[in-house]
């Protein structure tokens, strides 16, 4: 039987990026979003290997690798445009956190809705993760707020056709 496709987003599911932007500015999400926004990009700009090593979200290596045996995995991320070095840093810390699991196993893109599959894991609607046409697991909700609810919810029968 072939293993269905889980595709799993890095920044914020899998790699804490919020936690390595606020190392370098405490205050970054106070005032607006484009406000928060730029001093995000501002911040990437001045730093452009922020994306080799950001630290790992709570259980998400362990979980992930578990899921190996059940899926057929893919990271789907969207590196950032401005940001040239994001676009390797993402390959280097997938290496460094999952080694030979995560070979040819990076797709890179701004249109998540394009990628044909059976799961999402994805803590934003943007880039196409909204419009995804498998199941769209929102991480970091109250729905999926963590690994371990996600874990469950996809070795669970309850949610297969």
């Amino acid at each position: 039987m072939q293993k269905e496709i889980l595709y799993i987003d890095m920044d914020g599911v899998i790699a804490d990026f919020d936690k390595a932007i606020k190392s370098f500015c405490p205050d970054i999400h106070t005032g607006d979003y484009e406000t928060s926004y730029k001093r995000v990009n501002n911040i990437c700009e001045a730093n452009p290997d922020i994306f080799h090593t950001l630290p790992p979200i709570d259980g998400s290596i362990e979980t992930v690798k578990k899921l190996f045996d059940l899926y057929d995995v893919y990271f789907l991320s969207t590196p950032m445009w401005n940001v040239p070095n994001s676009f390797t840093g993402k390959r280097i810390w997938l290496e460094a956190h999952f080694g030979k699991l995560a070979e040819k196993r990076l797709i890179l893109t701004h249109r998540k809705d394009l990628a044909i599959g059976h799961y999402l894991v994805d803590d934003r609607t943007k880039n196409g993760a909204g419009e995804f046409t498998g199941h769209h697991i929102h991480f970091g909700t109250p729905s999926f707020p963590n690994w371990n609810v996600v874990y469950l919810f996809l070795t669970s029968t309850q949610h297969e056709k």
